[in-house]
């Protein structure tokens, strides 16, 4: 079964080059301490119970960021404002592969036949929170793979399901799209046009 996958991953069109040939930055260099980045697969406090990736640093393309970086901006200027923890960004696609093992499902981990947009620095994972990067509090928490995680599923308190609208109307006022199965997942428009990536962060987890 494992060789099926690495046979596959290599029959895609995937760019190995530098990260900023491929258009990616770090965000951290771009919004500073604007956004808090919570890898979580860069912990194992994730689905997996394991440690997927060996960096917690989160790139995204520039198109992304800028995206982001207007969502940033309309959080701030809501009544009660708020920012963002950063979740998931830029996943090179040997990583996502790892995730695919684990979790077969298309409904929630891309299929490796058409990639993730997530291997295409043109996704992010993204939860609201305070200024102190602690979230607030949503209808379930990051991947968690059932009906109740769903965007068009209600069954949750009436604050929750206004502040996962908020996030919506935000994230699309940004030019992000949303998945239907993950309220925490968006899109920046385009996506379709960068390639898959499989370019290593290399910079390894904090000390």
């Amino acid at each position: 079964m494992k060789k099926w996958f690495f046979v596959l991953f290599f029959a895609l069109p995937v760019y190995g080059g530098p990260l900023e040939d491929a258009g990616l930055q770090d965000v951290s260099q771009v919004l500073g301490n604007k956004v808090f980045i919570r890898l979580r697969y860069a912990t194992d406090n994730n689905f997996t119970g394991k440690k997927i990736y060996d960096f917690d640093k989160c790139y995204l393309h520039k198109d992304a960021i800028a995206g982001l970086q207007t969502a940033v901006a309309l959080a701030a200027q809501e009544e009660t404002p708020f920012t963002f923890c950063l979740w998931d960004c830029y996943r090179p696609q040997e990583m996502h592969l790892k995730l695919w093992q684990a979790f077969s499902n298309a409904s929630y981990v891309a299929s490796p036949k058409r990639g993730s947009r997530h291997s295409r620095g043109m996704a992010v994972d993204l939860t609201p929170c305070d200024f102190n990067g602690n979230p607030l509090e949503m209808p379930t928490d990051f991947d968690t793979f059932t009906p109740k995680a769903h965007m068009d599923n209600f069954d949750s308190p009436a604050k929750l399901l206004r502040r996962r609208a908020l996030l919506k109307k935000i994230m699309e006022q940004a030019g992000f799209s949303h998945t239907r199965t993950e309220w925490w997942h968006f899109d920046k428009k385009g996506w379709k046009q960068k390639p898959l990536l499989n370019v290593p962060v290399g910079s390894g987890l904090a000390k």
